[in-house]
């Protein structure tokens, strides 16, 4: 069983230099759950997606690239894609891939999901 990222002590209120789109949360076909995140910086927007590293943690980034489009979450048109490692609150490490999708107006990626609004209750 893989862990799904812990994102609830994160503050997704827009400021002057992010403007939080929305998310979505599912399962890949492995059953590893992910969630992705979409939001507006500077004109540009984006989607980083997180998934558990566990028994995946030495694949490159062009094999989790090719993973998030197998898993028709993501169109790659140019790439661009940036891949770390980040760590939640309850100590589970996680691929954090951010993936350009427009820039001005031009676009970059394509997003394949739908996202759902953020509740800021």
């Amino acid at each position: 069983m893989y862990p799904m990222i812990y994102r609830d002590e994160s503050s997704f209120i827009n400021d002057t230099e992010v403007c939080n789109i929305g998310y979505n949360e599912g399962k890949l076909k492995d059953g590893r759950p992910y969630r992705l995140e979409k939001w507006l910086s500077h004109e540009i927007m984006n989607v980083t997606i997180f998934i558990s590293l566990n028994d995946i943690e030495n694949l490159s980034n062009k094999e989790i690239i090719k993973m998030m489009e197998d898993n028709n979450i993501i169109k790659v048109i140019k790439d661009d894609i940036y891949i770390t490692d980040v760590e939640d609150s309850n100590d589970n490490k996680f691929f954090s891939i951010n993936v350009p999708l427009d820039d001005h107006g031009n676009v970059i990626n394509e997003l394949l999901i739908d996202v759902k609004d953020y509740d800021y209750e």
